[in-house]
């Protein structure tokens, strides 16, 4: 129960970073689950372990760990090539109220800044 409502939690965030990033939200939060239950339920069926082993332990450490993996993606590497806002920000086309992770607006989608030479990406 606790691990649904961590996955709950996690692709809840994953999908506002997604968002805000200029990601599809449902491929990110989808992605996130989906490879969760991969590794916590669907390998045991073609893996064999022995009984006693701490295996299903294992595998949902690993579903946990793919997640991070996808949160950690979804924050460091969508919206690479677009400058990055230092705090909150007011979109000037819709007014909206951004988040400061966000490169384009949540609302109307127009972009935070010019986008970044790529120079400068490196």
């Amino acid at each position: 129960m606790l691990a649904v409502a961590f996955l709950i939690i996690a692709a809840s965030a994953i999908a506002a970073y997604a968002r805000g990033r200029g990601g599809s939200p449902w491929m990110w939060g989808t992605a996130a689950v989906v490879g969760y239950f991969l590794f916590a339920y669907v390998v045991p069926l073609f893996v064999r372990f022995a009984p006693d082993s701490d295996a299903n332990i294992l595998l949902v450490m690993g579903g946990f760990l793919w997640v991070g993996a996808v949160a950690f993606s979804a924050r460091h590497l969508l919206g690479i090539g677009r400058t990055k806002p230092t705090s909150m920000w007011t979109c000037p086309n819709c007014k909206f109220l951004n988040q400061r992770y966000a490169v384009q607006c949540e609302a109307c989608k127009q972009p935070y800044g010019e986008p970044v030479p790529p120079a400068q990406l490196t």
